[in-house]
């Protein structure tokens, strides 16, 4: 009896020290695994299928350039209006009676803001325009800034194609370069609606109309 307990109590206290051991690497093993799932990356579960990718962010996010503001045709107009200040408040009424019937006009009156240098923009709106108008009143020899005009639309004129318009208003002369061109002559005793017909038919490259 005494050598079947002492078998007995060899084999107990063997199971015991297996258990233990056993239990000892599985505490370890669970915390190896805890450390290698804090350490790992997140990974977002897989959308279902048929779900929408997501969204890309809008041009110009994150640090992505868009599209720059405003562009080179700033200045492209279909007209051109060069003018002396004595006739400015005429200009401007025929400049809006211009853009009522379809075309864009370059007026410095209007396209030189504050703080741009007014040679610089005046020369741009010259270089985008279709074509060019001088207005010619009685005061436009002496100004220095609409003899330099005249000279620049002349020039685009003749080496351009540019289509140059004399508008001749009050006692204007025309100058001698310019009066080879016909003239829309706002002198004409005719009515100012029937004048301005004809220079938006000019404009329009159509030919004057059949009376």
């Amino acid at each position: 009896m005494d050598a079947v307990w002492l078998i007995l109590t060899s084999v107990g206290t063997t199971a015991g020290v297996v258990a233990a051991t056993a239990g000892v690497v599985g505490t370890a093993h669970n915390l190896r695994r805890s450390r290698e799932a804090r350490a790992a990356p997140s990974r977002a579960a897989p959308a279902p299928p048929g779900s929408p990718a997501p969204a890309s962010p809008p041009a110009g996010a994150h640090g992505t350039a868009g599209p720059p503001p405003g562009g080179a045709s700033r200045d492209e107009r279909d007209v051109f209006v060069a003018y002396s200040r004595d006739d400015e408040t005429w200009v401007r009424d025929l400049a809006v009676r211009l853009e009522a019937a379809g075309f864009t006009v370059w007026l410095d009156a209007w396209d030189v803001g504050e703080g741009e240098v007014f040679v610089e923009r005046i020369e741009a709106g010259i270089r985008r325009a279709r074509n060019a108008l001088m207005v010619i009143g009685a005061r436009t020899p002496d100004e220095p800034l609409t003899r330099q005009e005249y000279a620049a639309l002349m020039t685009r004129s003749i080496e351009r194609g540019l289509r140059f318009i004399p508008v001749v208003r009050g006692a204007g002369e025309v100058p001698v370069f310019l009066a080879t061109r016909r003239c829309v002559d706002f002198r004409d005793p005719a009515p100012f609606e029937e004048r301005f017909d004809v220079l938006v038919r000019a404009l329009r490259g159509e030919r004057p109309a059949r009376v």
